[in-house]
This record gives structure tokens, C-alpha cells and sequence, in this order.
């Protein structure tokens, strides 16, 4: 019998606009061949030009995106393509062959020979590209992608990339230009924290829609728009990556840029980037949400996203009780080299040049027994002991373990969501705390207590998050731990919150609002501490 050879000559010309988040820009995606052994007669041959950068390139399939810019677009020696016959079937070529450029003598990846040994073709016949190991008549767009280096497409085929295209010609000369029909992202993640950027890294974005963006889809007519996934439909996509840096405060593609395939259509984006701290242990999620998103068949869209922005950063915030303004705890002495030194953010670890003996970061020493001590520095506007009393009784705490924050250079995460002084009613109590004023009184005990009650509730705290509802109500307080002689204590654990209250019965003591995952209360503690000065909202 004899055989039919058809040979493709195939550069794709990938003249498609790939519109950027904040600007336009150009790209073009890539599209995939495969390697032959064929040696019988090419009969008809299909030629294509690319009309993108003609230097020679070795990189495998892939889209090279520069915003503003094209792609640099490449075959991989395992990509074949489907031509449809005359008699209505389409027919795998063979793999990719590349022919040597002189000079000088090297393989222009650009541009690709396929070879076909079944099938008759007569004027213009169809062509589908499908990615790996996909038919003709089907593509799928996977929900599960990954990518292993910063700015590199080359997932593009096993993640969903899909073409057809008509070769124009006849009489054993043809040529063609794949039109490519799912569509493309690209993540540009940023982190404008400067300590915090170099020490956290990208590990997944996950991407979930209003309607399926994954799953297996008919290809019979070479089309993806307007169509819903014969199988495996997914509203979601995971993409993993392999700890992209962060460490850039403006948009970086060499330094993270990530890409997804997904289904063309307008969607109602929810965006969730992992991201972790390999210092502190700590990984986490930071939520995005964009809507009305149009994701057009062959194109490729910039997501921007600021990642940092709104986390509460307690770097700075530690002072010793009513210390003078501006003279934190670690003032002047927070940083070796220019950096923040781990000590600072890992439980247990002593940092040096803490303010041992007096100096400008030292407490408020004013005291009189039973008589009110009221801070006028650095503490003045804390809640005083009987309001704050007010917050774990009625305060409906609940322990949030997932809420990022920032710490010296550090992210961390926990802490507690507790009602605004305004819902608990509580506007007007810094008077007393059930009747006694505990500015005054005298009280020897380490904590405030009432009528044998104290303000110090040992019970688990809720884990209920509030509602978007309720939230309004509600303030967010990390547990950022506090330094004692300059070692790091209950950093993620607990949350040491100064009132403006001095003791009435100990010089050394001042009270200090405390929590963790299980209790929360008001007491007294040495005035040396490194606590945290926050604003209790109203």
C-alpha cells in the first residue's frame, strides 16, 4: 500500500494581542510538535513563517511574555499536530524535525517539519493542535497545573494550550497559522514590605470562578468559546509553584511571573496566593477577588496583585509601659547589618542592647499607692484598666489561627477578633468595672477581679470568624507576644496589650490586656516588659 506524506513546515505565527492588567501588551502562546523517523516521499508540504523574533532560539515550546511586548515562541522536539483528510479524519503527524541554521550551525527551533504517513489531503484542510497525549476532538484544560521556574510557559501544553488553524494551499504546498483558543494568565505578584519581601516565597495561587474554567471540552470544531466541559468540570485551578521569590516591590517577571491555561469566558475571580516564611514556619493565604474578568480566547491577561497590602506589621509597636514616645523597645538597636536579626521573631531567642538600665526607652516610674497612675506618653491613649476589663467579659473574642501578619521582617499569623468598645457598650466605662474603680483601689491581686470574679476567662476562645455581616463590629489583634529582658516570648501564641494604667499597689507593675487560643484576661505585669501599644477601635 502506498503511503501518503505530508510534511509541515511550521514556525507558528502567533500574531495574537495579549492584553496586560494595567497596559496592553503583546504576546503569543505556544503552540506544540513532535520528532519523526518517516523517510517516505513528502508529497505536500505545509509552510509556515514566524513573525516574531527570528534569532535562532533553544528553549522548549513555550511563551516568553514581556509585558508590553511579544512572545518569543519555540516547538519542543515531542509536539506533533492533527490534519484532517479528505475523507473526514484527522491523522497524527509524526514528531517535530528541525533542520540546522549556517551560519551559524545550530537548530532553529522556530520553525518545524511534520511528517504525515496515512491519509489523502486535498486544498486547505483543517489542523488541530491539542497538547500532549490529547485526539483531535478533545482538549483538556487541566485543574491541577504547575510550573518550576519564575517566568517559564513551558507547562503550556500539559496545562490545556489548544490551536486549529486551515493550511491555505494545495497541489503538495501548503501553509498555515495556528489561531490558539483557550486562554492565558499571568500572575505578577508584589511585596512592597521591603524586610518582609526576601523572606517569603510564592507556593500556590488557586483560582476559583463563577462557572467551570477546567475540565474536558469538546474540540470536534476546533472552537472553546461559550462551551461547558463534557467531564471532569472544575470551577477551580490550582497552580503550584516552586517558592517564586517575592522580594520585588514593583511588578517582576523574571522574579515570579506565573501562568495558568484556563477556558476563555467573563468571570467573577476569587484569587488565593500560599505564601510562607521558612524562618518562622509560617505558611498562609492572602485572598483576592476580582470581577467582571474577561478572559478572551488567545489571549494573555497581567493579574497584579499587592500581596502584603492591609497586614498589620507590629515591627516598632513594643514599648516598656508609657515609655516616651517614639522610644520603642528596640530603638536604635533592631537591626544588624541592616537587617532585623531572627532573635527578634523566634520564640526563646535572646536579642541584645535591650534597655537594661534606664535610658530614653525606659517606663513610667510616676507611682503612688492607691493612687491613680495614669500614663501620658507613649500609653495615653490605651484603654484604662476598667475599660479594658470590658473586653474579655463582653469583648466575644474569637481566636482567628489563619490571619497574617508582619514581624520585624517576619510573617507570622494568629490572633483574636474582639468587638469595637462601641458594639460592647463599653463606650463610657474607663469610669469603673462594676462599680470599682481599679485605677485606685489598692488591689495587691495580679489580676482584676469583681465580686470573687476575675477578668480572666480560661475557657477555649471561639473559632467562629465573624461574618461579613458582623465584621464591622469587630477589630483584629495578633498574638505578637511581648520581650522580657530581651527574650522573645509568645510571638503566634499570645497577645500582651498595655492599658494606661500603672498599679495602685505595686511600682513595679502597670496592667496589660493578655490572650491566647484558650484564655484572655487583664492583669498586672512588670513595667520593663516589651509590650505592645495598639488602638483598641471604637
Amino acid at each position: 500500500m502506498k503511503k501518503y506524506a505530508i510534511q509541515i513546515l511550521k514556525v507558528v505565527s502567533l500574531g495574537m494581542l495579549m492584553v496586560a492588567c494595567a497596559n496592553e501588551s503583546r504576546d503569543d502562546v505556544p503552540s506544540q510538535s513532535t520528532t519523526s523517523n518517516e523517510t517516505s516521499h513528502a508529497v505536500a508540504t505545509f509552510s509556515g513563517a514566524q513573525p516574531l523574533d527570528p534569532a535562532p532560539t533553544h528553549t522548549r515550546t513555550t511563551a516568553t511574555h514581556v509585558r508590553g511586548g511579544i512572545a518569543n515562541v519555540s516547538w519542543e522536539t515531542t509536539d506533533k499536530v492533527w490534519v484532517k483528510a479528505t475523507d473526514g479524519q484527522f491523522h497524527l503527524s509524526n514528531a517535530a524535525q528541525f533542520h540546522p541554521v549556517t551560519p551559524p550551525a545550530t537548530v532553529n527551533m522556530k520553525q518545524a517539519n511534520f511528517t504525515l504517513a496515512t491519509g489523502n489531503y486535498g486544498f486547505n484542510p483543517e489542523v488541530h493542535y491539542t497538547g500532549h497525549n490529547q485526539p483531535a476532538n478533545r482538549v483538556t484544560i487541566a485543574a491541577a497545573q504547575s510550573q518550576a521556574t519564575p517566568n517559564d510557559f513551558s507547562h503550556l501544553a500539559q496545562a490545556g494550550d489548544c490551536d486549529s488553524a486551515t493550511a491555505i494551499g494545495g497541489g503538495g504546498d501548503f501553509h498555515f497559522t495556528l489561531d490558539h483558543k483557550a486562554s492565558y494568565l499571568c500572575f505578577v505578584p508584589r511585596c512592597t514590605n521591603t524586610d518582609l519581601g526576601p523572606n517569603i516565597f510564592l507556593q500556590k495561587i488557586v483560582l476559583t470562578a463563577d462557572k467551570p474554567i477546567a475540565g474536558t471540552y469538546d474540540f470536534t470544531d476546533g472552537q472553546l468559546d461559550g462551551k461547558l466541559p463534557l467531564s471532569g468540570s472544575s470551577n477551580t485551578i490550582t497552580l503550584t509553584v516552586n517558592n517564586f521569590s517575592l522580594n520585588t516591590t514593583t511588578e517582576s517577571l523574571p522574579t515570579n511571573a506565573a501562568y495558568m491555561v484556563l477556558a476563555p469566558g467573563t468571570y467573577n475571580f476569587t484569587i488565593a496566593y500560599t505564601i510562607k516564611d521558612p524562618l518562622t514556619n509560617v505558611e498562609g493565604t492572602i485572598v483576592k477577588t476580582i470581577n467582571n474578568f474577561q478572559c478572551t480566547a488567545g489571549k494573555i491577561r497581567d493579574v497584579r496583585a499587592h500581596l502584603v497590602q492591609g497586614l498589620i506589621d507590629v515591627s516598632g509597636t513594643y514599648f516598656m509601659w508609657d515609655a516616651a514616645d517614639g522610644q520603642n523597645y528596640w530603638l536604635g538597636h533592631d537591626r544588624v547589618g541592616g537587617k532585623y536579626p531572627a532573635t527578634l521573631v523566634l520564640n526563646g531567642s535572646r536579642t541584645a542592647d535591650w534597655a537594661a538600665t534606664p535610658d530614653t526607652r525606659w517606663y513610667n516610674t510616676g507611682y503612688g499607692y492607691k493612687v491613680a497612675t495614669n500614663a501620658i506618653h507613649s500609653a495615653a491613649a490605651q484603654p484604662n484598666v476598667n475599660l479594658m476589663c470590658h473586653f474579655p467579659e463582653f469583648g466575644d473574642a474569637r481566636w482567628d489561627a489563619n490571619k497574617l501578619w508582619i514581624i520585624y521582617g517576619h510573617l507570622q499569623k494568629g490572633g483574636i477578633w474582639i468587638k469595637r468598645r462601641t458594639a460592647l457598650g463599653a463606650a463610657n466605662k474607663s469610669t469603673d468595672y462594676w462599680g470599682i474603680n481599679f485605677t485606685n483601689n489598692g488591689s495587691p491581686n495580679t489580676y482584676v477581679e469583681h465580686k470573687g470574679y476575675a477578668s480572666d476567662f480560661t475557657r477555649p476562645l471561639s473559632r467562629a470568624i465573624p461574618t461579613a455581616n458582623d465584621l464591622p463590629n469587630y477589630f483584629f489583634l495578633p498574638a505578637s507576644g511581648y520581650y522580657l529582658d530581651g527574650l522573645t516570648h509568645d510571638v503566634g501564641i499570645g497577645g500582651h496589650y498595655w492599658t494606661s494604667s500603672g498599679s495602685s499597689s505595686n511600682a513595679n507593675n502597670a496592667y496589660y490586656f493578655y490572650f491566647n487560643d484558650h484564655e484572655i484576661h487583664v492583669r498586672q505585669f512588670l513595667r520593663w516588659i516589651g509590650s505592645r501599644i495598639a488602638t483598641f477601635e471604637n
